[in-house]
């Protein structure tokens, strides 16, 4: 998709950029209604386009280093429970929402925050 995005930027006919874009996104999408996960493009369309890179494991490191040093910088400090708890809570949520925008995999936050609520 980058790819074709791409071509619309440098290519003089847009009109055949955008047809050949929504062509592959209609065989996208027929392929995932029938199942096809694995093959949702042909090898050919794949050619001579470079894969994007998952960052996903930089942002759970920092989330694990922020958190850690949080608990470990309140326990240092010796905060007493009732107050470095929430202040874990406040810094994870804060540093979440940095790294990942506010969305959650896999669930919304304001599910999340409602189930704390009622336990």
């Amino acid at each position: 998709m980058r790819a074709m995005e791409a071509r619309q930027d440098s290519e003089a006919d847009t009109s055949r950029v955008l047809e050949d874009t929504a062509m592959m996104l209609l065989k996208i999408a027929q392929r995932y209604a029938e199942g096809r996960t694995l093959a949702l493009l042909d090898p050919d369309d794949l050619a001579n386009v470079t894969p994007a890179q998952s960052r996903e494991w930089m942002r759970l490191v920092a989330l694990g280093l922020i958190v850690t040093g949080t608990v470990a910088g309140a326990l240092l400090a010796g905060l007493p429970e009732a107050a470095a708890t929430p202040l874990i809570g406040v810094i994870s949520l804060l540093t979440w929402s940095v790294l990942y925008g506010g969305r959650m995999v896999g669930a919304d936050l304001v599910d999340v925050l409602r189930g704390q609520s009622r336990g």
